[in-house]
């Protein structure tokens, strides 16, 4: 039986020679193919130098397809990434990858081979439509990280380049990406979908670095909006900056330029930016691993300790989560000072060290702006405050006077819990003063 491809290259011929396509005599001369769904699987071009452009570009054809061009390069371990040098970036089975995914550990000897993953495609929207035309992949062996690039100097050398992948994923142990859970994966099952092949990311262990990343350097814990691109975080974390680069939003039209051209300069730039991209992804996620091994005095600023402290609390660590807020509550940036004696604080009440939580609430008040209303951080801190000095400390006038400043700005329920507090503490302050003779004797209730 005749496959997919021959049947509709068959089709594609007996229209032109009907004139569907209004005299146009090669796919070139269609204006953009390829900007929509691709709908049929295009001739290789005999007057196309395929050979002459992988050599162009470094590579060579995969298995002879003339569609498909691999390319391979070494970062030898010796090298440097900005302030990282390749050989630091080994991980092994004490890699502490489980206080960002505890997923990965499930699966035994998740360290022996990570490969990581980055493709460029004809546009971000997703669907059958678009077109991962470079995938490359990067893995460390005994020469250092060996990054491997799949280009597809033809749409139909896509089964090629499947099939190459499909031999580097076979032996990954887990595969490593970069908003990879929502978009390149999920993208590239789809192309094996369409040739009809079985995906072989299917089932295997996969850490997407974004979240972890947005975690350590997003900052979004003060309400900043900060970028977490890895060519941001190239700059502010590896101190690694590109020089003439190409801009992400510039690659599809520079790929579709080349199918029209196949001037490989075009695509020259866009190897490099894929390259760059895998490069980075290794270097940042083995310095986010040996960040949470080494603790806050690894950390390059306040506001990285502070962000270092949550991922220790949120995987339940509370005592290196406790040493990260105190390095970062020495900071001499406000918001960032209050942010870790906030959450110091409350890791201190759960250690059920009430006195030591007491005194980082009513610090983080200390260093409030003189404002006429409160925020949200300085109303939990009185609230806290109240609730100490009510339960805790049985300082009765100082609970109201704390309440009392918590209902300058109240609305709806939040009103109505404040005007409970104070008929509460009104009552037992008189109740003190009629039976004992002073606020101080109140009962301790919890």
């Amino acid at each position: 039986m005749r496959d997919l491809g021959t049947r509709l290259r068959e089709i594609v011929r007996r229209e032109k020679g009907s004139g569907i396509f209004s005299g146009a005599s090669s796919p070139e001369k269609i204006p953009d193919p390829f900007s929509r769904e691709l709908t049929y699987i295009p001739d290789p071009d005999p007057q196309r130098p395929n050979e002459h452009i992988a050599a162009l570009l470094g590579g060579s054809l995969l298995n002879d397809d003339p569609g498909c061009v691999v390319v391979d390069r070494v970062w030898a371990h010796d090298r440097s990434h900005g302030r990282k040098r390749i050989e630091t970036c080994l991980l092994d089975a004490d890699s502490q990858i489980a206080l960002f995914d505890p997923r990965v550990i499930e699966n035994d000897g998740w360290w022996r081979r990570l490969v990581f993953f980055d493709i460029e495609t004809t546009g971000l929207s997703g669907g059958a439509g678009t077109l991962a035309f470079l995938c490359g992949v990067a893995w460390f062996d005994d020469e250092g990280l060996r990054v491997r690039q799949f280009f597809l100097s033809g749409p139909a050398g896509e089964k090629a380049m499947l099939a190459g992948l499909a031999d580097v994923f076979r032996d990954a142990s887990l595969l490593v990406t970069y908003n990879g859970r929502t978009f390149d994966v999920p993208l590239m099952e789809t192309r094996w979908a369409f040739h009809r092949a079985a995906a072989p990311t299917d089932g295997m262990p996969h850490f997407d670095m974004l979240p972890p990343a947005r975690r350590l350097w997003g900052r979004s814990w003060i309400d900043e909006k900060t970028s977490c691109s890895l060519s941001t975080l190239e700059r502010s974390v590896l101190g690694f900056h590109r020089l003439g680069d190409v801009p992400g939003f510039e690659i599809p039209a520079r790929y579709f330029q080349f199918l029209r051209t196949g001037d490989p300069e075009l695509i020259a730039g866009v190897l490099d930016h894929n390259r760059h991209d895998l490069v980075s992804l290794a270097v940042i996620t083995a310095h986010a691993l040996w960040l949470v091994r080494e603790g806050p005095l690894a950390c390059r600023e306040p506001a990285e300790q502070v962000a270092l402290g949550r991922v220790y609390e949120r995987a339940g660590d509370n005592a290196r989560a406790i040493e990260a807020y105190e390095a970062a509550a020495s900071s001499r940036e406000r918001d960032v000072r209050r942010h870790a004696l906030a959450r110091l604080a409350v890791l201190l009440r759960r250690e059920s060290r009430f006195d030591a939580a007491a005194a980082a609430w009513q610090s983080v008040l200390d260093l409030a702006p003189s404002r006429a209303t409160m925020t949200a951080l300085e109303r939990r801190a009185a609230e806290a405050l109240a609730i100490h000095h009510e339960h805790r400390a049985r300082d009765l006038t100082t609970a109201e006077r704390y309440a009392k400043s918590l209902s300058a700005d109240a609305r709806g329920r939040e009103q109505q819990d404040v005007e409970r507090r104070l008929h509460r503490l009104s009552s037992k302050i008189q109740k003190a003063e009629n039976t004992k003779g002073g606020p101080q004797a109140a009962p301790l209730l919890d």
